[in-house]
């Protein structure tokens, strides 16, 4: 079985940094996931300027690149692995970021209330997807590919849980604001999933199947 791609090696200062900026834009990200989804699932006012708390997470995707930068240019040899994943794990990181924003904009599109068996699958789908944030930053910081291979499983779960969600809105006789609205929203959740896959695939999968499935999945 692979092991994981960080296994017995003793990252730079650099590159730890990094991979605490990532944390940084995962926890960020989830706090504003939550902001939103109260806001669109319990009616709720959004308690907070989502575009302005995306700000520190584009910043941070900022300071990867450049530590990454830095690294490489005073010590190529070591860390280059972790240096490419970093590289494609923080652009999986800022677009979790920009989608749970995306959660936010469909609020004021909805012209009544959310409730029924639409908004209970998407708090369902949601539910099952917040603590995958929280096991993503676990697997890629302790080089867990069991845990990073969870992360894959339930992602691939929720993808299909999703699409059906949206084939029943595609079929229903909602209005045409709510459609739009429960849709989109499923396709972000789903989008979610799919970046929180892609940086645990960083763990489970040798370089080159990055963003690739696991057949042990």
């Amino acid at each position: 079985m692979f092991k994981g791609i960080f296994s017995g090696t003793q990252r730079s200062p650099l590159i730890e940094a990094a991979f605490d900026d990532i944390s940084d834009m995962l926890r960020q990200s989830a706090h504003m996931l939550d902001l939103a989804l109260e806001a669109l699932l319990d009616n709720a006012p959004l308690q907070a300027d989502l575009d302005e708390l995306d700000d520190p997470v584009d910043e941070a995707e900022r300071m990867v690149r450049r530590s990454v930068l830095e690294h490489l240019s005073f010590n190529p040899q070591q860390d280059l692995v972790a240096s490419l994943v970093l590289v494609s794990m923080v652009q999986d990181a800022e677009r979790i970021g920009d989608f749970a924003r995306g959660i936010g904009e469909l609020v004021p599109l909805a012209k009544s209330p959310r409730s029924g068996p639409f908004n209970e699958g998407l708090r369902t789908a949601a539910r099952d997807l917040r603590p995958l944030f929280e096991v993503t930053e676990r697997a890629f910081r302790k080089d867990d590919p069991e845990e990073a291979r969870r992360v894959m499983s339930r992602c691939s779960g929720l993808k299909e849980e999703l699409q059906e969600l949206t084939r029943k809105v595609a079929d229903s006789d909602l209005t045409a604001d709510m459609a739009v609205v429960y849709a989109n929203a499923a396709r972000i959740l789903r989008r979610i999933g799919s970046h929180l896959s892609n940086i645990a695939s960083s763990v489970a999968q040798p370089y080159d199947r990055i963003r690739h499935g696991d057949e042990d999945v």
